[in-house]
């Protein structure tokens, strides 16, 4: 049974043009020419794109623990997560979870194994979309070694970060950044906190580097976090580093991409206008051409809204900010069956409403509507 969906503005290549899409089961049959099938669902002028591809998004967190000290099943909260990811257009998510070393934060060990138990096995059996795993190991947690390794071998993960949150260096300039940050939302007292601290400053190369050899054996991409200086990034470039997601200056983020890394910056950041921890404003790398692409960080409905910023903010082509939450994330993350539509993609499609404040009002994963917003609509 094929269906046929019908609009004057189709994201076709690098640009928004009239068409007919056919789809036939999970995937995209053909494009036709606008008009030339007798029977389609005709959308008017909405714009149709790819579903949005996110690479790193720690919205879980928020879902099971929406309050301090107020938590629900894992289960529960990510069937609840999939739901919205739905409704914002996000067909293919990666959940950035981290495996960290501080007992007081709720990025235990056991909780992220836990957590990427959860989501892989409810992924293969009730999920609207592609739920993914991105492993974020804190080069201090070298307990966390082995445990990633044995999700990997699982074939649970698909991509793997590397943060490095000591003080002095990435998010944290100084000792005293850390202490207040550590101190504030975490609740820690100064000794407990100078334990995290002589934690972080002593890491084991040789269980780290373990790590990195064993994520390349099994082809997973390897991704830095916060990077801050030109000579952290030639470390990781010698490492295999493939991307740097939240470079924390013009200058790292220019010099990855002479080197061939790519680059990623969070989407609230767009939208906000400005980083919520005080680094670089993203719109600033979109505008000198060294953001490729958005991820949702923490808030998924961002992904749309700051392709639209982008275009207000920094006149960025809208096409391209589109590709840039759905081709071209899918590249780097070694999807070629999805992010555009085109023959024999798989049919992960969303429908917008722009009149207003742009909104997904229909979500195609594999060919099939998981959302429909438009009232006395039927697909």
């Amino acid at each position: 049974m094929e269906t046929i969906l019908r609009s004057k503005n189709v994201l076709i290549n690098d640009a928004f043009i009239p068409a007919d899409i056919v789809i036939q089961g999970e995937f995209i049959k053909r494009v036709d020419e606008y008009g030339v099938n007798e029977v389609a669902v005709d959308l008017g002028d909405k714009k149709i794109a790819p579903g949005i591809v996110d690479l790193h998004s720690d919205a879980i967190e928020k879902e099971i623990e929406p309050r301090p000290n107020a938590t629900f099943p894992v289960a529960f909260a990510v069937a609840e997560l999939d739901k919205k990811l739905s409704m914002a257009g996000v067909t293919t998510m990666f959940h950035a979870i981290g495996f960290e070393d501080n007992p007081k934060k709720k990025r235990s060990i056991d909780l992220a194994k836990h957590q990427i138990e959860e989501i892989f096995n409810a992924n293969k059996k009730h999920l609207g979309v592609d739920n993914f795993i991105h492993a974020r190991f804190e080069l201090s947690a070298d307990e966390a070694v082995e445990p990633i390794k044995e999700v990997i071998s699982k074939g649970m993960v698909k991509l793997v970060s590397l943060m490095d949150h000591s003080p002095g260096q990435g998010q944290f300039k100084s000792l005293e950044s850390f202490q207040t940050y550590y101190g504030n939302y975490y609740g820690l007292n100064e000794e407990e906190i100078q334990t995290v601290v002589n934690k972080k400053m002593n890491k084991d190369e040789k269980k780290i580097n373990d790590l990195i050899s064993f994520v390349k054996e099994h082809n997973i991409t390897l991704l830095s976090h916060d990077d801050d200086c030109i000579e952290k990034l030639d470390g990781l470039l010698n490492l295999g580093v493939q991307i740097s997601e939240f470079p924390l200056d013009l200058e790292v983020a220019k010099y990855a991409v002479s080197k061939g890394i790519a680059t990623g910056m969070g989407a609230p950041n767009i939208v906000r206008g400005g980083s919520q921890s005080g680094n670089i404003a993203a719109i600033e790398l979109v505008r000198e051409g060294v953001c490729k692409y958005l991820c949702s960080d923490y808030h998924p409905t961002s992904m749309l809204q700051a392709v639209y910023r982008m275009k207000e903010d920094a006149n960025l082509d809208l096409a391209l900010g589109f590709s840039m939450i759905t081709s071209t994330p899918a590249i780097y993350a070694n999807l070629d069956d999805r992010g555009v539509i085109a023959k024999d993609k798989r049919a992960d499609i969303i429908v917008i409403d722009d009149t207003h404040i742009p909104k997904v009002v229909l979500t195609l994963k594999d060919g099939e509507s998981i959302y429909n917003g438009i009232r006395g609509f039927k697909l």
